[in-house]
């Protein structure tokens, strides 16, 4: 009988030595899904400061880009309103030609602007001519003949016309002929506001001191 309750007393301390692992183990996973959860809500806080912290960069960066921009704007303004009074309605303020890796591929970059004799749209067609030798014998070429494309130079000018207030870039892709020597670079342009005619413009350009450096 002694052994018989000294076994009854061994069985039921091992439940209850069970039952407190047991509470133990539970009270531990508990705990556990505690700090998973606030590891889990931690993370998601640092996730939002640092997307909140990319986006204030972000719009910083664009911020900048815009400031750039109007100042270049401002700039260019400021050459317009620089400009004499006597000066006509159109005007080049910079050109430039330069050597594309493609064989005998150029690109033509013109700034226009508007004199202060105008301040309104300004509108017309641009008639380039390319002026040289070819075969030893004088020589002139359209350049909207010569227009070409570029796989280094993307979205740049088909057409001759244009139409702006204040200034304009224009830029063309060309290819010279074989053979052809360019010496002179000519532009002429009637200048309308509206259907009005309001003045001619014509200047030429010499080639050397058109092709820029190094090209």
């Amino acid at each position: 009988y002694v052994g018989y309750e000294l076994a009854n007393y061994s069985i039921e301390q091992e439940q209850r030595n069970t039952q407190v692992m047991s509470g133990t183990i539970a009270h531990a996973q508990a705990e556990n899904q505690r700090l998973n959860q606030s590891l889990s809500q931690i993370a998601v806080e640092l996730a939002l400061q640092q997307s909140a912290q990319t986006l204030v960069e972000e719009s910083y960066g664009e911020l900048l880009a815009e400031n750039q921009s109007l100042q270049q704007k401002i700039a260019l303004y400021e050459l317009v309103l620089g400009e004499s009074e006597a000066a006509g309605p159109f005007a080049i303020h910079s050109i430039s030609v330069m050597a594309l890796p493609e064989s005998q591929h150029f690109l033509l970059d013109m700034l226009l602007l508007q004199g202060r004799a105008l301040k309104s749209l300004i509108n017309g067609n641009l008639v380039i001519n390319l002026i040289g030798t070819q075969d030893e014998q004088p020589r002139t070429y359209a350049l909207e003949d010569l227009l070409a494309n570029s796989v280094f130079i993307g979205n740049t000018d088909t057409s001759m016309r244009y139409r702006y207030q204040y200034f304009l870039e224009k830029q063309f892709v060309f290819a010279l002929p074989d053979g052809f020597i360019p010496q002179q670079l000519e532009i002429n342009t009637d200048v309308y506001q509206w259907k009005r005619k309001r003045d001619s413009f014509t200047q030429q350009f010499t080639w050397s001191e058109l092709i820029a450096p190094n090209t």
